[in-house]
């Protein structure tokens, strides 16, 4: 895995002053997935858009782990139905102009 593509779990919760904790019960609940290097383990930064939302939603919203699971849930099907409801806007589209 690429040096600029992960982070360790301790320079994130470092600069975003979040306890190593609070990473691994995201990873007991598998919403994170933590990869290790050196025997030190690392997120990718992919997923730094998701877990600044996370944290957003667990200490600002008080909302437990499980609520997090669950709200995730719903947000990656509303991001499925979307994708569906966009392709099948523009077929109709498509089919509109042939006639």
């Amino acid at each position: 895995m690429d040096e600029n593509t992960i982070i360790s779990i301790q320079d994130f919760c470092s600069y975003y002053d979040v306890p190593v904790s609070f990473l691994d019960e995201l990873s007991d609940y598998e919403l994170i997935t933590f990869y290790e290097k050196n025997n030190v383990k690392h997120i990718r930064t992919d997923e730094l858009e998701l877990l600044e939302k996370l944290i957003r939603l667990h200490f600002d919203l008080d909302i437990n782990f499980e609520g997090l699971d669950v709200i995730l849930n719903l947000l990656n099907k509303i991001s499925e139905l979307q994708t569906e409801l966009n392709t099948l806007q523009a077929e109709l589209k498509f089919y509109k102009k042939s006639d």
